[in-house]
């Protein structure tokens, strides 16, 4: 039996995208995957603002300006970040 409760199915998304906030200016980051209730990016924590904190994500290797969008961090792993699409 599995510990799993998420809401949202996952879709592997390996993408480029650009993280911001005014703290940690702009990070290239990659994508791990992509769900209707955020994403997730690979990578340490370390330097990043603390959970609950609004970020902005914007993909970057698309052949079209994507647009900027509001994220909150929602959970720090050892593999990487979990951030939630602000309603």
């Amino acid at each position: 039996m599995s510990n799993e409760h998420r809401q949202h199915i996952r879709t592997k998304l390996t993408s480029s995208v650009k993280l911001i906030h005014p703290d940690i200016g702009t990070l290239e980051v990659k994508t791990l995957d992509i769900s209707d209730g955020g994403i997730y990016i690979l990578g340490a924590a370390e330097d990043l603002p603390p959970i609950g904190s609004l970020v902005q994500v914007q993909l970057i290797d698309t052949p079209f300006e994507a647009p900027v969008l509001d994220m909150i961090i929602v959970r720090f792993e050892p593999k990487g970040i979990g951030l939630k699409f602000v309603e």
